[in-house]
């Protein structure tokens, strides 16, 4: 039985007219599955300044948006359904404009409020509710809306449906590297979304046809408002320098001490979180944090140590100090670093922020660190073996790559080190209760490769801090013999006051490849 022609409806044209004009679905399909990959990787960026950027952080994201598309597809069809004009649609379109244009402008005040929210669960979900999730549902709409409106008869509704899929599907791929290789490296997360409402506006202006000029002021009100920002910017994020590089957001802040001191910092997650680098700008080489200070222990344990591994580079505070310290009476460096930082925008900031000058002794990688350990793991005789191994890698207390906190990473850095070798690693944990699971895991994966270990609370060595979540340096050693004891200086003396000498015995299993629940423990409160 042969399918009857669909009858043109309210809104379509029919003949040649139609075809003429079939193009403007077509784009709109397109460019509005783009938009939706654009809306959800900016929105990381948003948040980053405030919520951070952890696995919470972004399945929040991911699932709210998701849902949000769910439920737009279904309000799409329906809505198509019942009158399917393409007026309509573009209002829709338009909308979707607007409340991104909003969330845009509404951004700060809403995350400065959530920010001080004691849960990142909750924080993050409600981030995602009121700034994506209106126009991420407007945006599926138009998918089924589309499809509706170009339905010419019941005989070709599958390639009609399979075709606007695709073009939504090729447009969402497309979003997806404009957004990360383009668009956030090289503009503000706020001109990212004023722009893309700008976009949105454009494509609701070709769809309301006979109506363009009350679309095409619109339109051109949002184009005048994302070019404004290009160049002003935008007040989305609080006081200080802002980056957006290709695999973070970086807050570059000063503030002053009582004592008159004045102190900058350097700032990959959210406010709450902490610094990840802090210098004073008197001094840039005088170590601020107090467990950086931890790393001189390598010298303590191996007096001998001349080539060493640095994972996580951050501002640099550590190469930076040794590069000043740890001189012969020419003032030339005692001793060679490799550096292996993942993101050369954080190497950039710390050139132009905090100092960081090039050194023969200091040779910077950028890459993940694991896939340097592992690589670097395989050809020990053309790398050579290291002295001493700091790990830094934590972005904040829950913002922890677990790829580096496992067995097989400890493995890793243990076959790097010659057979005097020490690790020094900074894990931000507790020592007891709820808030220890993170602590206990990757103690027990180091254990599972190095014959000893020891803890040294960085902050507070008294055991009536042992709940409180700190910087906690994990020292371990390549070998069972007991390390030299060399004269103590004094700021060796006071660093091992800090040693933990009570038992500690994880009751959490060793955190592996296959299964390592970080962010589980970590925010255990």
């Amino acid at each position: 039985m042969e399918s009857k022609a669909a009858m043109p409806e309210e809104g379509q044209t029919s003949g040649k007219r139609g075809t003429r004009r079939f193009w403007v679905l077509e784009g709109a399909s397109f460019i509005c599955g783009a938009a939706v990959m654009v809306l959800e990787m900016t929105g990381s960026r948003v948040v980053a300044p405030y919520i951070g950027t952890s696995l919470v952080v972004w399945t929040s994201l991911i699932g709210v948006i998701m849902a949000s598309l769910s439920v737009g597809y279904w309000l799409g069809g329906a809505a198509a359904d019942l009158r399917p004009d393409r007026r309509v649609l573009a209002r829709v379109v338009l909308a979707a404009a607007v409340l991104t244009a909003v969330s845009a402008l509404l951004a700060n005040p809403l995350l400065v409020f959530l920010s001080r929210l004691d849960s990142v669960y909750f924080a993050a979900i409600v981030a995602a509710l009121a700034l994506f999730a209106p126009p991420s549902l407007l945006l599926g709409m138009v998918s089924p809306f589309i499809a509706r409106l170009a339905m010419r008869s019941v005989g070709s509704s599958g390639a009609t449906i399979g075709r606007f899929s695709a073009l939504s599907s090729a447009g969402s791929i497309l979003g997806t590297f404009l957004g990360g290789f383009i668009l956030i490296p090289l503009f503000a997360s706020g001109t990212i979304l004023l722009l893309l409402a700008a976009a949105l506006a454009a494509v609701g202006w070709a769809l309301y046809g006979s109506m363009w000029r009350k679309a095409g002021l619109l339109a051109a009100g949002f184009l005048a408002l994302s070019g404004g920002t290009v160049v002003w910017g935008t007040p989305m994020t609080p006081p200080g320098d802002h980056i957006d590089t290709r695999y973070n957001h970086i807050w570059v802040a000063e503030r002053e001490y009582p004592n008159g001191r004045r102190a900058r910092y350097l700032m990959t997650a959210s406010v709450k979180e902490g610094a990840q680098s802090i210098i004073y700008v008197d001094n840039p080489e005088e170590l601020v944090s107090d467990y950086t200070k931890f790393y001189d222990l390598a010298f303590h344990y191996n007096p001998g140590a001349r080539r060493l591994l640095m994972l996580g580079g951050g501002g640099y505070c550590v190469p930076r100090h040794l590069l000043a310290s740890r001189v012969d009476a020419q003032r030339l460096p005692t001793f060679s670093m490799d550096v292996v930082e993942l993101d050369p925008g954080v190497t950039a900031a710390a050139r132009k922020y905090f100092s960081l000058k090039d050194s023969p002794a200091l040779a910077i990688h950028h890459e993940d660190a694991r896939i340097f350990l592992n690589r670097a793991a395989k050809e020990p005789t053309r790398r050579g073996k290291y002295d001493a191994v700091f790990a830094d890698v934590f972005g904040s207390w829950y913002s922890i790559p677990f790829h580096l906190a496992t067995v097989e990473a400890a493995q890793a850095m243990s076959d790097l080190l010659t057979p005097e070798g020490v690790l020094i690693s900074n894990v931000i944990s507790s020592i007891q209760g709820r808030r220890s699971g993170v602590l206990q895991g990757i103690y027990a994966a180091l254990t599972k490769v190095f014959p000893k270990v020891l803890i040294f609370p960085a902050t507070f060595s008294s055991p009536s801090y042992a709940q409180s979540r700190q910087n906690i340096m994990l020292v371990a050693f390549k070998s069972e013999a007991a390390p030299p004891s060399p004269p103590y200086s004094p700021d060796i003396t006071r660093l091992l006051s800090h040693i933990w000498t009570r038992p500690f015995v994880p009751s959490v299993p060793a955190f592996t490849d296959a299964f390592a629940p970080v962010e589980n423990y970590a925010l255990q409160e």
